[in-house]
């Protein structure tokens, strides 16, 4: 008992030590999952929503879910600046007005639990995403106007819930958590939230596994760094080769860099204007020189 006091007394001053990131948050109450879910949100400037409606009128604006890795948080959209990048682009005309939500995970591989216990798939798509579009209408509504974006545990998340649910219509998974039934081979903390959410029967976890389901029908990217510990751009070139030998449609993006915010806050921001759908530019390709065909990967 001594020892958690000691614990809520840190956790108490690192809140007062960091009141502005704290205070950013918003916290989304869930029935499914019986809490109050923190969470960062982008929403654009009034002025800038009017702007683009009056030159494109009808015309949905795209609401993205973000989701962090298995250490990552929706602060760290805000402390990276993600939301301050949008702002500014989308003030100068440079990019369309989209409504971002980045979303706090409770190691849940964003997936409901096997015993029902912890719905998480459910609360982002029977709660969050409807009270979201409630609350902003005009922003997504149909798979058309929303996109994924994901980073590690969440680029696996993405991964799923573009197969699983149909809802989105891009998809962006950065060093995708390529995890496999039954999780012997992972750190016992990563084990024991896969364990506890997933069938450890390889053929029961099929409906989840990306290797199994490509990440469905959406438009496809995936990435990593070349330099990444967990060696992810071999597995995404592997998965790449796949979808090539299935007719799935996919981009590959690998760059310099490892399994940090180094490098994927460039990447995300290279790959924002394809998340929302940035007008009269077509099929975006940043950094042509880094995104290569599974062919160039090959050669």
């Amino acid at each position: 008992m001594p020892a958690l006091r000691v614990l809520w007394l840190l956790i108490a001053l690192v809140a007062t030590w960091f009141p502005g990131r704290a205070a950013a948050l918003e916290r989304i109450p869930s029935t499914r999952l019986k809490r109050e879910i923190p969470v960062a949100l982008h929403v654009p400037k009034e002025a800038v929503i009017q702007r683009w409606t009056a030159a494109h009128p009808g015309q949905p604006m795209q609401l993205v879910l973000f989701l962090p890795g298995a250490w990552d948080g929706p602060e760290d959209f805000l402390r990276e600046g993600l939301a301050a990048f949008l702002a500014d682009r989308e003030a100068k005309g440079e990019l369309p007005p989209s409504l971002w939500v980045a979303v706090t995970h409770f190691q849940s591989w964003y997936a409901d639990r096997a015993d029902g216990s912890f719905p998480y798939e459910r609360f982002l798509m029977d709660e969050l995403l409807p009270l979201l579009e409630a609350r902003h209408p005009g922003f997504g509504g149909t798979p058309e106007a929303r996109s994924l974006a994901g980073l590690s545990m969440g680029g696996f998340g993405a991964l799923n819930l573009a197969a699983r649910t149909g809802a989105f219509s891009r998809c962006l998974a950065l060093s995708p958590a390529f995890v496999d039934a039954p999780f012997t081979s992972y750190q016992w903390f990563i084990r024991r939230s896969l364990r506890r959410t997933f069938p450890l029967d390889p053929v029961l976890f099929a409906p989840w596994n990306p290797w199994s389901h490509l990440g469905g029908d959406a438009e496809l990217v995936i990435g990593a760094g070349t330099e990444d510990r967990y060696h992810l751009a071999g597995a995404c070139r592997d998965f790449a080769r796949l979808c090539a030998d299935r007719g799935r449609p996919v981009q590959v993006d690998l760059r310099p860099g490892g399994h940090d915010w180094a490098y994927w806050t460039p990447v995300f921001k290279d790959w924002m204007p394809w998340l929302v759908r940035a007008p009269d530019r077509g099929r975006i390709v940043p950094l042509a020189n880094a995104v290569s065909s599974l062919a160039a990967q090959a050669s």
